[in-house]
């Protein structure tokens, strides 16, 4: 027990050392962190902790004009639905919400590293569903080198369950969600989530007001934010992981 608190609460002062973190979020961070721990063990708290060590690496690689802190919505959105995971597997006591949870936190890594080294991609991004060309950083846009990076992240967390005793078949499963998990969240990204145009400087943007000027909703439902886009994602790969465990 005295782990599942130690381990998070060691990630949780890492996160405010690297300032990465509004203390809400924070909060709710450590919070799900022990839950994760003491629900599914160690492992799973690996797979946390690298996937949040890999998002601030991976944070290095986009351009930005200042360091944004997480926030608890974030947190919720990436963290929430792979934290019900674990309590499902302590409750159950089925390797197959293990599994599940590995693929849900593997679909966000796979989405940010997607995100972030698809940034560097040379050639052009394109609509994950009718392949035309789009603007680099556009969101939903995809690239070779965001899908190739996604492959990675999965195997990266697929890579942990299986140190930590999981079977082949369940590793394949959980690089397949991953990546999928990415691609869902693009295909949201492109298609759902809200598009913008600012009145003042005529730039497409996510936001409700820019330039201190409400924007004009062009595309997508001005509810859907990065957010919403990123829980409803890991919803989607928790169903679908689900049934695919059930059918296996």
């Amino acid at each position: 027990m005295y782990l599942a608190v130690l381990l998070p609460s060691l990630l949780a002062l890492f996160a405010l050392y690297k300032n990465k973190m509004t203390l809400p979020g924070l909060l709710a961070a450590w919070l799900m962190g022990i839950v994760i721990t003491f629900c599914g063990g160690l492992y799973p708290f690996f797979a946390l902790a690298t996937t949040f060590i890999l998002t601030i690496i991976s944070d290095h690689l986009k351009k930005k004009d200042k360091d944004e802190k997480r926030t608890i919505y974030q947190m919720f959105s990436n963290v929430l639905t792979c934290t019900l995971c674990s309590v499902l597997y302590y409750i159950k006591q089925n390797d197959m919400f293990l599994v599940m949870f590995y693929s849900v936190i593997g679909g966000s890594l796979a989405d940010t590293l997607a995100s972030s080294i698809g940034s560097l991609a040379k050639g052009k991004n394109i609509d994950p569903l009718t392949f035309r060309k789009m603007k680099k950083g556009e969101s939903g846009a995809i690239s070779s080198l965001g899908l190739s990076a996604s492959v990675v992240g999965g195997i990266i967390i697929g890579g942990i369950h299986y140190l930590g005793g999981g079977w082949a078949y369940e590793y394949l499963i959980i690089i397949i969600m991953s990546a999928f998990g990415s691609y869902i969240d693009s295909v949201m990204g492109a298609y759902l989530q809200g598009k913008f145009k600012c009145s003042k400087c005529r730039k497409i943007v996510e936001e409700q007001n820019h330039c201190n000027h409400k924007t004009k909703l062009i595309k997508g439902f001005a509810f859907m934010d990065n957010n919403t886009v990123n829980l409803l994602s890991n919803i989607v790969v928790f169903i679908t992981s689900y049934i695919v465990m059930i059918l296996r």
